[in-house]
């Protein structure tokens, strides 16, 4: 029997630094493994040992896929490191990988994400599925304003109930942004999803459609900003300035950047 077990080397993959440095909310990190779902599948993650970690799953193909297995994070950290802020970045967070994952699962787990924290986005999402299962659009179009709300989404459950039908109605192409760069992309989401504005667009567009010519704005990365420009201007600025800076490696460099700054902060 062929196993569907991945075996990946350790040196640019540490499952900490994936779960936690901001893109994903549907995992559990335990001391011995960690969990992730994705839409229906579900994969076990734990160490064979000190230079090898087993990624185990029902569809090992899709894993190899959603972990960016075939992506040489090796030489985009070595393009990044001597670019602002980078070096110490990249060290913290030296196995931070950028999921490939579904787009429609990150414009409904983002648009729950603004202004929310991570256990409280995490405990909503998981209201929402069933078992391993994340609901389709028109499954979510099926909950009524009330069952949202009843859920914990408070003002959240209106773009949810309006999206879910967006998504449904057959005037939104999920695969139009693939054909964007990442300004007309942003400006897509934002023109057409309730809840999507610019820095959860730039999410969706990172995290579901990776696009790295994007650069999500938060409290997090302001500050990152202003340490390297020494100024306070609008995250629309922000953004495009970062992204001026960092090129084509944008989307790279903000989780390096977010996570570090997030986790060495003595705030």
């Amino acid at each position: 029997m062929i196993s569907n077990d991945i075996i990946v080397e350790s040196q640019d993959f540490n499952i900490k630094d994936i779960l936690t440095c901001g893109q994903v909310f549907r995992y559990e990190l335990n001391p011995s493994h960690a969990v992730v779902h994705s839409l229906d599948k579900k994969a076990v993650i734990y160490n064979k040992s000190d230079s090898e970690i087993v990624i185990e799953s029902e569809d090992r193909e899709y894993f190899h896929n959603y972990f960016d297995l075939d992506t040489n994070y090796s030489l985009i950290k070595q393009s990044l490191a001597d670019m602002p802020l980078m070096r110490d970045a990249i060290k913290f967070g030296s196995g931070i990988r950028i999921l490939r994952q579904d787009a429609y699962e990150m414009m409904i787990s983002f648009i729950i994400s603004a202004n929310n924290n991570i256990p409280r986005i995490k405990g909503i999402i998981s209201k929402l599925t069933s078992g391993d299962h994340f609901p389709s659009a028109s499954e979510l179009a099926d909950y009524t304003l009330s069952d949202l709300k009843g859920i914990g989404l408070g003002y959240r459950a209106d773009y949810l109930y309006k999206t879910s039908r967006t998504l449904i109605g057959g005037d939104f192409d999920m695969q139009k942004p693939l054909s964007l760069d990442g300004n007309t992309a942003n400006k897509y989401l934002t023109d057409n999803l309730q809840g999507v504005g610019p820095k959860v667009a730039d999410c969706i567009l990172l995290f579901g459609y990776y696009k790295m010519d994007v650069f999500p704005v938060d409290t997090w990365i302001k500050k990152v900003y202003n340490d390297i420009f020494g100024d306070n201007l609008s995250p629309k600025v922000m953004r495009n300035k970062l992204i001026s800076l960092y090129g084509d490696l944008s989307g790279y460099a903000q989780q390096y950047l977010f996570y570090n700054k997030r986790e060495q902060s003595d705030d």
